[in-house]
């Protein structure tokens, strides 16, 4: 991959990881009984909210909603359309090549490795798990069992995270021409492009807005200064300090120094 080459995917990817605008229900809708299709499930109900959290209370309120929701299957999912599209992709691929190239992808400047003078930059963002963080504190608030609230914060996805595969699986499909599966490929790429961010669940999966804000430090990660690092149009907002929660922010600065507490 050339520069030039790099440069346009990466900021196509990119362009498409950050995006704040509002997402398109009919649209999202379709792709998201398309992808549970293709990893061999049965279309579910879609329900749609403008965050996590705003989420989360109102399922809360149905009658038994595990039962209602279903088991989570996000994990299932990513292995049988993610990782099933990174394995035949890597497999017409030299080892060595797969690895440059996905160096190449991820970091804008050579070399692709930490030194002194050169910190290693991702040039797609990362948003950590500030926004997990904040769940938890606001759903403890509400007196839930822990599994309960696990129950909905490790199914939380971003499709738009996984821009980094997104950006490589397109160049080598549309530059290398290397054969994959057209249909998995297609969802997957429509759920990055077009989703903000979902609970999958077997029946029913939980489809949220985009944030409405993000913002970022120099080096990618999310971060800003006395304001929401991540908010929603609800309201509902993230802080973070170069990709720290406040609630991990204070525990670093005990651990860096005991005697201040």
């Amino acid at each position: 991959m050339n520069k030039r080459q790099c440069y346009l995917y990466r900021h196509k990817w990119r362009s498409i990881q950050i995006s704040t605008e509002s997402i398109k229900q009919e649209k999202v809708a379709a792709v998201i009984k398309a992808a549970y299709v293709v990893s061999d499930y049965p279309e579910p109900e879609i329900l749609f909210y403008s965050s996590p959290m705003t989420a989360i209370e109102k399922t809360l309120t149905i009658e038994n909603f595990k039962a209602y929701l279903g088991r989570d299957i996000h994990m299932k999912f990513g292995k049988r359309v993610i990782d099933h599209l990174l394995h035949g992709i890597t497999q017409q691929l030299d080892e060595h090549l797969c690895i440059r190239l996905r160096n190449q992808v991820q970091h804008p400047e050579f070399p692709y490795y930490s030194t002194h003078s050169h910190p290693l930059i991702s040039y797609f963002t990362y948003t950590g798990r500030c926004l997990e963080h904040q769940l938890t504190a606001d759903l403890e608030k509400l007196e839930l069992e822990f599994t309960d609230i696990l129950y909905f914060r490790n199914n939380l996805t971003r499709p738009a995270e996984w821009a980094i595969w997104g950006c490589m699986l397109d160049f080598c499909i549309s530059v290398l021409n290397l054969q994959h599966d057209k249909k998995k490929w297609n969802v997957l790429k429509d759920l990055m492009q077009h989703c903000g961010f979902m609970f999958q669940f077997e029946k029913v999966c939980i489809v949220c807005d985009r944030p409405c804000k993000l913002s970022f430090d120099e080096e990618n990660i999310l971060h800003a200064e006395g304001l929401p690092a991540l908010q929603f149009a609800d309201g509902y907002s993230v802080y973070a300090c170069h990709g720290r929660h406040p609630s991990q922010e204070e525990r670093y600065y005990q651990e860096q120094d005991p005697d201040s507490v």
